[in-house]
């Protein structure tokens, strides 16, 4: 998902959410601490900054002194990628991807400072696949006099550093970028980026429901899997689905209806989640610890994220995704027929026995 948006300009003005990941996803810009389950003022999810995480910081805080159009709203720093939140106040002359990689080479930089990659390693990237030529600043970064790495326990282990220094390069090759378009969805992702720790720590806690399953084969289906997949055995299973026609009110009553029914019947609920009832009687379940089977419309891509209404669920081990499509990035043609596909999915799921 490192493809622009070909429909927008990135010199323009606007907000742009940014992740970019280290390569192999080394955890070399810090380690993970704290509780998931931690109140306010506990031991707080939250991710204690490497030698090297520091710097990423202080290059991603500089980025306004040498574009000073781009002001920079929110960084989030994971052990082993980033999220940052740039806003573009005024018409830039070079693309953002030229700010993205002035930040590259000033954290290259300054990994080769701490060692961890080759001093004599020239800066050779080609992060932009379908930008201009990128120019290089390689003072975008100060020379700040750092210590070595935390300690073992707080640290990205030798393995990694050793790794990073062999194979000479410190980010994966692009960026991902997602513009902010609508109201309140700034808001949004800096709450989802706070929060990013807490669900990071729930994924290592509960690994047996965040890791992909392989192939479940359902009836003569084979379909990519994720979460619990014992509740295919419930032999109460009933399916979710509302026309886009519906009212809220209709919308309303059915949800009514069938979280009652499901409540009362110890039942799991299956559904693709594709219109808005769909989506609103899935939410209200999930609320009301209603188990759930949700049939993806696109698949699992490389180092899937559940959505953040599912994470709980994930963690209590009542949600199972079923992934009958391979992972694609690109846009559905076929939109009707596959969503067909997936209501008569859903329906075939809840009268069979597994």
């Amino acid at each position: 998902m490192k493809r622009r948006c070909l429909m927008h300009n990135y010199r323009e003005r606007g907000i742009y959410m940014l992740t970019l990941a280290t390569e192999g996803r080394l955890p070399l810009l810090g380690s993970l601490a704290g509780r998931a389950d931690a109140m306010n003022g506990g031991d707080m999810p939250h991710v204690v900054l490497s030698a090297l995480g520091k710097r990423v910081e202080e290059c991603w805080e500089r980025i306004h002194e040498f574009h000073p159009e781009v002001e920079c709203l929110k960084l989030c720093i994971m052990p082993d990628h980033i999220h940052g939140i740039l806003f573009v106040h005024e018409r830039m002359e070079k693309h953002l991807g030229n700010v993205v990689e002035g930040f590259k080479t000033g954290t290259r930089k300054a990994a080769r400072e701490l060692g961890l990659l080759p001093t004599a390693l020239v800066a050779q990237h080609t992060g932009q696949e379908d930008t201009e030529k990128t120019v290089i600043a390689d003072n975008i970064c100060p020379k700040v006099t750092c210590s070595a790495l935390p300690a073992q326990s707080q640290s990205t282990p030798s393995r990694h550093t050793s790794a990073a220094r062999a194979h000479g390069k410190l980010w994966e090759p692009g960026y991902n970028d997602r513009l902010l378009l609508h109201r309140g969805q700034l808001q949004r992702m800096m709450t989802y980026l706070d929060d990013n720790p807490r669900r990071l720590l729930i994924k290592r806690e509960h690994p047996e429901y965040f890791r992909q399953l392989g192939t479940l084969t359902i009836d003569g289906i084979a379909m990519q899997a994720m979460g619990n997949r014992f509740l295919l055995d419930n032999p109460t299973k009933y399916q979710v689905q509302c026309s886009r026609n519906l009212t809220d009110a209709e919308i309303e009553k059915q949800k009514t209806t069938l979280l009652e029914t499901a409540l009362n019947n110890g039942a799991v609920l299956v559904s693709p989640c594709i219109s808005l009832g769909e989506q609103q009687i899935t939410t209200a379940a999930m609320n009301a610890h209603i188990p759930l089977i949700v049939l993806l419309l696109k698949g699992f891509p490389p180092y899937f994220k559940s959505q953040p209404r599912y994470l709980e669920a994930c963690r209590e081990g009542r949600l199972l995704m079923l992934a009958p499509f391979p992972w694609q990035s690109e846009k559905i043609e076929n939109m009707r027929q596959r969503c067909l596909y997936l209501n008569s999915l859903a329906a075939h799921i809840c009268d069979s026995t597994h």
